[in-house]
């Protein structure tokens, strides 16, 4: 017989209408935001079979013997990693009886959005003349942080993305979303994951979102077959990185991956920090064969007070908030509610975390 799933707890923000609308698909419904004074009491803890939470799992107070109805952990993340280090959910006994549901695919609101816009920022170097008029506040065309223009060219400032060719590291829902945004710039767009073959996207997706059958990418590449993978990064003017942290991702970029891009490409990570060392990025920069890159995470995470990434002249860096969107956490409710829907009717939910990925 499918799961009732009946109580819900939720531990991350929502909007009073949001929480609302999500009662009336609930017995019983318990409000912790975080940051709040109260924590879950166990006996509410032991009687839910639903959670709701933010990347970080069920909070770190409550351990596995706590919470013995739980069937289903909705995440608001797209990595799992952190939540399945919580105390409640680390241990192969909760993972049998729990499913953990990832939020894969809401992003596609946000994070492409940041991707794009950086991505331009660099070719144009908007983030350097921003950064220089606000700080001398001179009509000053000239933008003395990079090497002059040859002579008769029409300034040193922008590039134009048409024509160029994005290396998307990484096919799931953010890259998809991306490509469709670039072919309006038109932008080839390939693609490089585990298997170097093209699949569809069978997770949660926004409307006249992504790309569903995996079409938009002219080929695909391999990061399992070295050859195949330094062909995908050597044709990559633009390296667009969105992987989860996992074993086979951690370091996976080194000296000879940056060495293998086109001269001046530009890299853009929003995955994980963990992807490459600091070191090698700056050392890719310094030696003039890497022209930009725009981070949103970091090695270390956070990064080190007055660490060089911060004032290098190449590099612009958001607060890992890539993913921030006004309505954020309510388009994870809607995800929600469609996986209770799925497992109540004897299904599978949408982006079931397989624990050995960690996504």
């Amino acid at each position: 017989m499918a799961p009732s799933l009946s109580n819900l707890i939720i531990t991350c923000p929502l909007s009073p209408e949001k929480l609302a609308e999500v009662k009336t698909h609930f017995k019983s419904v318990h409000h912790y935001p975080p940051g709040g004074k109260d924590k879950v009491p166990k006996e509410l803890a032991a009687q839910a079979d639903v959670w709701y939470s933010n990347y970080t799992g069920i909070p770190d107070y409550l351990k596995f013997e706590d919470i013995p109805n739980l069937r289903l952990v909705q995440l608001t993340s797209a990595g799992a990693n952190t939540a399945l280090k919580s105390p409640a959910l680390n241990s192969e006994q909760a993972l049998k009886q729990i499913t953990i549901s990832s939020a894969s695919g809401i992003h596609s609101l946000s994070i492409p959005q940041w991707i794009l816009s950086q991505s331009i920022s660099l070719y144009m170097h908007l983030y350097l003349q921003t950064y220089n008029l606000r700080h001398t506040q001179k009509w000053a065309r000239e933008i003395p942080q990079l090497p002059p223009p040859p002579p008769g060219d029409f300034g040193n400032s922008g590039r134009t993305l048409y024509g160029k060719t994005a290396g998307l590291l990484g096919y799931g829902h953010i890259a998809r979303e991306t490509a469709r945004l670039l072919k309006a710039f038109n932008v080839n767009v390939i693609a490089a994951n585990s298997t170097g073959e093209k699949r569809k996207d069978e997770g949660f997706i926004i409307p006249g979102t992504g790309d569903e059958e995996g079409v938009i990418p002219s080929a695909y590449y391999s990061t399992n077959d070295p050859q195949s993978f330094k062909t995908f990064l050597s044709k990559s003017d633009i390296l667009i990185a969105s992987l989860p942290s996992t074993p086979q991702t951690i370091d996976l970029l080194k000296d000879e991956h940056f060495e293998a891009l086109p001269k001046d490409a530009i890299l853009i990570n929003v995955g994980r920090g963990d992807l490459f060392k600091s070191e090698t990025l700056i050392k890719a920069l310094d030696q003039g064969h890497l022209s930009g890159a725009a981070l949103d995470v970091t090695d270390p995470e956070p990064l080190t007070d007055g660490h060089p990434l911060y004032t290098h002249p190449l590099v612009t860096i958001t607060p890992h908030t890539s993913s921030n969107v006004k309505g954020y956490f309510e388009v994870g409710a809607d995800l929600l509610l469609e996986n209770v829907k799925r497992v109540r009717e004897g299904g599978k939910p949408i982006n079931k975390v397989d624990p050995e990925k960690g996504y």
